[in-house]
């Protein structure tokens, strides 16, 4: 089954890269992204080689492993996305001359955030996956950290501010120490 995790932003650029990857390096991992990966070029699958610091199985231990998730890119407007949550009258509305009314895409206080939003990045993961969830969650958590932009999650929760990394953090960690050495899948590092 297919989750996705969905970063409102400003704007994308490809000098985020960098950051966002030196900053996965800070949850217990080490990390590199795919080569000449671009947000302007690419969309599909992302991968990304790495190897856990700090875990409590010991089959990850010592290992190099691949993962990541598919990325999407694309433009953004609210009141669009609001437009297409209207639903369509009905007969006897059309014939009455009423409109749907207006529907909320989000809390005010998130639609106020979601006004300036040009772009929607899309984190598609595996939720059967012990490490697409990983990278989806971080990945998407520090690029809203680094724009200033908004993640939402793949059960409808919207995160914003200063602690969103830590908040996704404490979630993905939580879904870590679940695993045991039987659940947890993994697949090595081979090559790019």
């Amino acid at each position: 089954m297919s989750l996705t995790i969905s970063v409102y932003t400003q704007f994308l650029s490809d000098d985020l890269i960098p950051k966002i990857v030196k900053r996965l390096n800070d949850f217990d991992m080490s990390v590199e992204g795919y080569p000449n990966f671009s947000f302007q070029e690419e969309q599909g699958f992302l991968p990304f080689k790495f190897s856990l610091t700090d875990t409590h199985l010991n089959s990850l231990k010592g290992k190099v492993l691949k993962s990541g998730f598919e990325l999407y890119v694309d433009n953004f407007d609210l009141q669009s996305e609001k437009q297409k949550l209207v639903p369509k009258p009905t007969f006897f509305q059309k014939l009455l001359g009423r409109k749907g009314s207006e529907m909320a895409f989000a809390e005010p206080e998130i639609e106020d955030l979601l006004t300036d939003c040009k772009k929607v990045v899309s984190c598609v993961f595996n939720a059967e996956d012990s490490f697409e969830f990983r990278f989806a969650c971080l990945t998407g958590a520090v690029l809203a950290k680094l724009t200033g932009g908004v993640y939402r999650s793949s059960d409808d929760i919207w995160y914003t501010g200063k602690d969103i990394t830590e908040e996704v953090y404490k979630e993905v960690k939580e879904y870590e120490q679940s695993l045991t050495e039987v659940t947890v899948q993994f697949h090595e590092f081979a090559q790019w």
